[in-house]
Formats: structure tokens, C-alpha cells, sequence
């Protein structure tokens, strides 16, 4: 079957419209898929982004090109696709954490490089980066209050003011690794406190090289159901 590769504004829109040249219902699409018909729904609404083998599922099943489903024109260049897909999603890019460790700044970082973002529908704000916490460093005894648990993916606000109480992402003169920890100023002394308290305090005696605010952290279960996305900057596209 030929494809019309006529662009169109989403991805919502090329998939309702391989759904009307199939003569195809959204009940069939999400039994053929696998899914529940409110997935495809939260699809077709945008509050939902299908992973990249949700979408070449989504093709096979459409009779469409993938690249196109996706992205539109296949005459469109790699990069300008990602770009446009970013734009649409206002995603924060997951680095690791030795990527965070080693630059200065944000612009340093070559974001269509990136392997793994999350749709970020609670800032539009550009200058912001993800982090996969690792370990129970930061989980409280307190089931009152806030914790942040392994696999949570804490969204870190690059070059912004931090007050006493802020969770932040730090790194000190004397490491190269970046930490994350609550800021808290004590009888003038500063410290990155972990909420774990089997963990030691650690106490900032000279300058920081970074300290970050944390915004805010999404659970893999809330992750899950924002549909993270994982972009392959590849000849694929």
C-alpha cells in the first residue's frame, strides 16, 4: 500500500488518519496492540507518549512507515525531527550520572545525543535536566515525609538559587562525582544531609562547584503513565 507522506501536525494526526483509511476503530487498533481502548485514547488526547516499540508496533498494524507515524516527512533531516518531537513534549533529557559530573555547563551537553527523556508536563522551562536515583540514601524512616526512591527520576533546575532546606544536586572541589542531598545551613555551617539516616552528613567546607535545585521527582509507576521516551538518535529516522 503506498503511504501519503503528506506532513501533518502530530503523530495523534497521522495515526487517526491511517485509523479512517483502514476503516479501522480505536477498540480494534487497542485489541490488535494489546492495550486497553482508554490507552489509546490517552494516545490520541496527547496525554500519552507510545514508547519507540509501541510505535513500531502502532506501524505494523497501520500499514504506515514508522519514521513517518513518528515523525512526519521522511525527507525531513534526523535532527530536525528530534527537535521537532522535543519542542512538542517539553522533555527533560536523563543523563547519568557521570554525565552530570562532567560539565560545566548545560549547553555543554549535546541533547540530541541523548538515549532516554521523560515528557515534562510541569515546567517549560529549557534549562533542566533528569537523574535515575540510585541506592535508599534518600529514602526517610519517616513514612510523613518526602522520600526519594531507586528508579525515581529527580528533575534538576541547571544554575538555579538555592535556599536552606532545597533537595539538591551538588558537587564539591574535592570529588568528581555529583551528590544528591537536602541543603541545610546549621548554626552558619552548611551541609548536603542525606534523609537516610544511616547515611553520613556531609559537611561543605569549601566551595562548590555545583549546587542545583531539584525541582521536583516522578515515580517510575508515574513515569510509566506519562509514557517515557526513548529516542535513538540513529540512520533509523
Amino acid at each position: 500500500m503506498t503511504i501519503d507522506v503528506e506532513k501533518l501536525d502530530t503523530w495523534q494526526d497521522r495515526i487517526k488518519r491511517r485509523l479512517k483509511d483502514l476503516g479501522m476503530t480505536q477498540e480494534t487498533l487497542a485489541k490488535k496492540i494489546g492495550i486497553t481502548r482508554s490507552a489509546i485514547t490517552h494516545y490520541l488526547a496527547g496525554r500519552r507518549v507510545p514508547s519507540l516499540s509501541q510505535f513500531s508496533r502502532l506501524a505494523e498494524i497501520l500499514e504506515a512507515n514508522p519514521s513517518w507515524l513518528q515523525f512526519g516527512s521522511p525527507d525531513e533531516k534526523p535532527a530536525d525531527k528530534i527537535s521537532r518531537l522535543m519542542a512538542s513534549l517539553h522533555p527533560v533529557p536523563i543523563l547519568s550520572w557521570e554525565e552530570a559530573a562532567n560539565f560545566t555547563s548545560l549547553s555543554e551537553v549535546n541533547l540530541t545525543r541523548m538515549t532516554e527523556w521523560v515528557p515534562n508536563y510541569f515546567t517549560h522551562k529549557k534549562n533542566i535536566y533528569g537523574l535515575k536515583i540510585k541506592g535508599d540514601a534518600m529514602i526517610s524512616p519517616n513514612g510523613q515525609s518526602k522520600s526519594f526512591h531507586e528508579g525515581d527520576i529527580i528533575v534538576v533546575r541547571h544554575n538555579s538559587v538555592v535556599t536552606p532546606g532545597d533537595f539538591v544536586v551538588a558537587k564539591l572541589t574535592n570529588t568528581n562525582e555529583v551528590t544528591f542531598k537536602q541543603y541545610v545551613v546549621d548554626a552558619g555551617k552548611r551541609y548536603l544531609k542525606p534523609l537516610n539516616p544511616q547515611y553520613p552528613t556531609i559537611e561543605i567546607t569549601n566551595v562548590i562547584r555545583r549546587l542545583e535545585v531539584v525541582s521536583h521527582s516522578i515515580s517510575p509507576s508515574k513515569i510509566d503513565d506519562m509514557a517515557a521516551v526513548t529516542i535513538s538518535y540513529s540512520s533509523e529516522f
